[in-house]
């Protein structure tokens, strides 16, 4: 009996303790371009006050070469300044192969999810694949994921866009990562080197943190 009372008010406590949390999310790497062989530093994010972090980066290749994979690397400082700290927490190579580029023929206002388009090669109807779309303004570029398509007639897409995409190009080949960061952290960067591959594609990179910010 005792022993149920217990986990009865440690479940209590958990709720509320859960229940009182605050989550915030914010944008650490807007949407940019990193051409080929060039590396991209993301921006340095504080999260020294901050309970629990995890990092959202997606990448995609905007072009139409051959890419073996660009390297993204996560780095960490146990300081809350200065260079001479900053360490790897991991690493990883992505995404690769040959992208397919469609131009949108339609009028794709955000909240569609038919997106026409001429062809359809890539993007193929019975698989579900993250595929990005390249605004010519960068910001306005986005992943969507695709989940079914027509043959060279449209694509259809679990989410509305969120943006207008209409002349936008669309390319089959991205990815989304999520990375868990060590509470003992004080900051945390991106670095985004498209040097893995010395004749690959350009890409385009972007970043988000949520954090438990008060419990």
């Amino acid at each position: 009996m005792k022993k149920r009372l217990a986990i009865f008010f440690i479940l209590i406590l958990s709720n509320l303790v859960y229940s009182q949390t605050t989550k915030t999310v914010a944008l650490v790497d807007e949407w940019a371009e990193v051409a080929q062989n060039a590396v991209r530093e993301g921006t340095t994010v504080s999260i020294a006050t901050g309970y629990d972090a995890i990092l959202h980066i997606n990448i995609a290749l905007s072009t139409e070469t051959a890419h073996t994979g660009t390297k993204i690397e996560i780095q960490i400082s146990s300081t809350t300044s200065g260079d001479e700290a900053w360490t790897t927490l991991t690493s990883f190579i992505g995404p690769t192969g040959t992208a397919n580029s469609e131009v949108t023929s339609g009028t794709e206002t955000p909240g569609s999810t038919v997106i026409e388009c001429a062809s359809t090669t890539g993007y193929v109807a019975d698989e579900t694949r993250w595929i990005f779309f390249e605004h010519t303004t960068p910001a306005n570029s986005e992943l969507a994921l695709l989940v079914s398509a027509v043959t060279n007639t449209s694509v259809t897409l679990q989410d509305g866009i969120t943006n207008d995409q209409t002349a936008g190009t669309m390319f089959n080949i991205a990815q989304s990562y999520v990375i868990n960061l060590p509470f003992s952290t004080n900051r945390v960067r991106i670095i985004y080197d498209n040097t893995f591959d010395v004749d690959g594609s350009t890409v385009h990179t972007h970043a988000r943190i949520s954090q438990v910010t008060v419990i």
